[in-house]
């Protein structure tokens, strides 16, 4: 009886051995990915995706990253990001690694990226009520972990405005630290540039509206005597696009 019993539990130990070994054998053979590769896959991802060109972004990748095990026959490795990323600042991207396409494991990767732009700066002092001109300001490169806020990037968007408060020199002007100066008065007469395609009309007119450069207003041509919406020039121009 014992014999019996002896021999019934080695059986049952044979066939639960069996079993559980028969899987891993076709389970696939056990695969290590380098943290490097993970590394290598977001960095790929990050510059495909970004609206930044590549040679503004600086990434650094944050924290330890591991060398997953992972086993299979057909590992894949597949990035994913936030649905609102704006490749800028810290931030993660997921890595899913896939074996025949059915999702084993996911990583998360840690980064931070650093992105250059071109920002406006005064090149002196400017006192207050100053019309800035193209030798008051300059272009320089900055590096941002954020999207920056009133930052000026083009020089044509601060020259011809005024500043509100004194700017010292070598100091980033914002757009709320400007005021459009008002180059077409109200009543003014003015050189009208009608334009279509390589076609281009000269007349006159009166302008109906106080005005900046860049501004659209009401301008009565006197060759018509019909108002238009024109684009201010500069203190004697405006544009029409018909």
């Amino acid at each position: 009886m014992k014999v019996h019993k002896l021999t019934g539990v080695i059986l049952t130990l044979l066939i639960f051995s069996l079993a559980t070994a028969v899987p891993s054998a076709f389970a696939g053979s056990v695969v290590s990915i380098r943290g490097k590769e993970l590394r290598a896959l977001v960095k790929k991802y990050i510059e495909t995706n970004m609206p930044w060109k590549q040679d503004n972004l600086r990434i650094e990748f944050l924290g330890r990253i591991t060398d997953p095990a992972v086993q299979g026959e057909k590992i894949s490795c597949h990035v994913k990001s936030r649905q609102d990323e704006s490749y800028i600042g810290d931030s993660s991207f997921t890595v899913g690694i896939y074996d025949d396409g059915a999702l084993i494991r996911e990583e998360s990767v840690r980064v931070r990226m650093e992105v250059a732009m071109d920002v406006v700066v005064s090149a002196k002092f400017l006192p207050r009520d100053t019309q800035i001109n193209a030798d008051d300001v300059k272009l320089i490169r900055r590096w941002f972990n954020q999207n920056p806020a009133n930052t000026v990037t083009q020089m044509e968007d601060v020259v011809g405005k005024q500043t509100y408060s004194d700017i010292r020199q070598n100091i980033e002007i914002k757009r709320n630290m400007l005021k459009s100066v008002k180059t077409i008065k109200r009543g003014k007469m003015v050189k009208m540039v009608l334009e279509s395609g390589p076609m281009m009309i000269v007349t006159f007119g009166l302008s109906e509206e106080d005005g900046s450069r860049g501004d659209f207003i009401k301008v009565k041509n006197l060759s018509s005597n019909k108002t238009v919406y024109a684009k201010v020039i500069d203190d004697s121009s405006v544009r029409v696009d018909f």
